[in-house]
């Protein structure tokens, strides 16, 4: 499964490090949306069937279904402003086993990873992790019941010693607009984990590769390290 390629479709304001381009309303609606709905769908389910390569392995539409349960009712029963911390808290830790951050970091750097210093991909994962956690927990808030569908998955076996991977199909509504999201997800320590998110065709990670990889280009490695410690620290 390849990645998509693309140009960056957030506005400066929702940039990890604050360069982003639109690609458009619609794409820049879809991007909010995702925010909003973390990753995983909503509690509509749609009677697409469901292809699955391997009987044994669990649905990874099922799984999604299950988070963002957990996300609403987590949602409903923190409101007000006075439970926001712990309302946060909570989210976090349902999000956090549910991404494979240490991958979505890899793949956002690319050709690059092989360049730098094991100590400079430890602090890379650390902080992109943090970043693209901070990112959903501050739209997951207004997450609402029935705001997606779940249109089905396919589910790719493992080969040889490669992980099983999937891509679950969704529909997002939101003020009367639909938007197709994917989600990649790979099948590790025994459940299946968001390692990539498709909006209209273009890939969430290769938006920021493609991001990360000019500023590395113009300014050098060091200075995307300070762009993004930067972020972190607002």
């Amino acid at each position: 499964m390849k990645d998509e390629g693309g140009e960056l479709m957030v506005s400066s304001n929702n940039s990890l490090v604050g360069i982003g381009r639109r690609r458009g309303a619609g794409a820049g609606l879809a991007l909010l949306v995702l925010g909003r709905v973390l990753s995983f769908g909503g509690l509509l389910l749609a009677s697409t069937p469901i292809v699955r390569a391997e009987v044994h392995l669990p649905s990874a539409r099922a799984e999604l279904k299950i988070t963002i349960d957990q996300l609403v009712e987590t949602v409903e029963r923190t409101k007000g402003k006075e439970l926001a911390a712990h309302r946060k808290a909570e989210l976090r830790k349902i999000i956090w086993p549910k991404f494979d951050f240490s991958e979505m970091s890899v793949r956002s750097l690319g050709p690059m990873w092989k360049d730098i210093s094991e100590e400079q991909r430890t602090e890379f994962i650390s902080i992109f992790s943090e970043l693209l956690a901070r990112t959903y927990l501050s739209r997951i808030e207004s997450i609402e019941r029935g705001m997606v569908s779940i249109e089905g998955e396919k589910i790719y076996p493992a080969a040889g010693a490669g992980e099983a991977r999937a891509l679950v199909r969704t529909i997002v509504t939101q003020k009367g607009d639909k938007f197709p999201i994917l989600y990649k997800v790979v099948f590790r320590d025994q459940q299946w984990r968001v390692y990539d998110i498709i909006i209209e065709n273009v890939g969430l990670i290769a938006n920021y590769r493609n991001e990360f990889s000019g500023i590395a280009r113009r300014e050098g490695f060091p200075r995307l390290m300070e762009r993004l410690r930067s972020k972190v620290s607002e």
